[in-house]
């Protein structure tokens, strides 16, 4: 199964970014846009796993989850991946990085001994759209400057997800969730 570790975002958030979207949309860039409804910030993304992994990987879960106090990060900008000049990925990152960082690279100590591939870079971010050109990014980049940043993102839980492709996108399935220590 297709599986990553994830913040999740509450439904205020989530209506947050699809107005923020619906805003963005009017530039006309040719972009396949994220369906809000699952939007996360992603800690860690695992791809196929083997089911008798899976105990492994939810027990690595709570014990993160364990390791750290809650706190909140607020949205702090907007951006592309690799970059704006060879845009893939429109995205808007969070604040407070450093202490999101931690908890990813927790992760990562932990996940190497089960074979998975240690990163060493995460970025804070919340995927918008994936472009498929670099037609009206100038528009994008114009429009992020008249929409607020700034909310509020609680960051008190951390989620095991399994993702299930379809034709219309991902639908995400939580196998395990795991409050962080209040």
């Amino acid at each position: 199964m297709r599986v990553f570790i994830a913040i999740p975002l509450p439904d205020e958030i989530k209506d947050y970014l699809r107005d923020a979207q619906n805003e963005l949309k009017k530039c006309d860039s040719y972009a396949k846009w994220v369906n809000t409804a699952n939007s996360h910030l992603t800690l860690k993304f695992l791809g196929e796993v083997k089911e008798e992994k899976i105990l492994n990987l939810e027990n690595i879960v709570k014990e993160t989850a364990l390791s750290f106090s809650a706190f909140k990060v607020n949205f702090s900008n907007f951006g592309f991946f690799p970059n704006e000049r060879n845009p893939h990925v429109f995205f808007i990152a969070t604040d407070n990085e450093n202490r999101l960082k931690e908890i990813a690279y927790f992760l990562e100590d932990r996940l190497e001994p089960l074979g998975f591939k240690k990163e060493s870079r995460f970025r804070s971010h919340v995927t918008l759209a994936r472009l498929k050109s670099k037609k009206n990014t100038e528009c994008l980049v114009a429009k992020t400057k008249e929409i607020q940043t700034g909310r509020s993102l609680p960051v008190n839980q951390i989620i095991l997800y399994k993702s299930i492709l379809t034709p219309e996108g991902a639908m995400h399935e939580e196998i395990l969730k795991a409050g962080l220590r209040e």
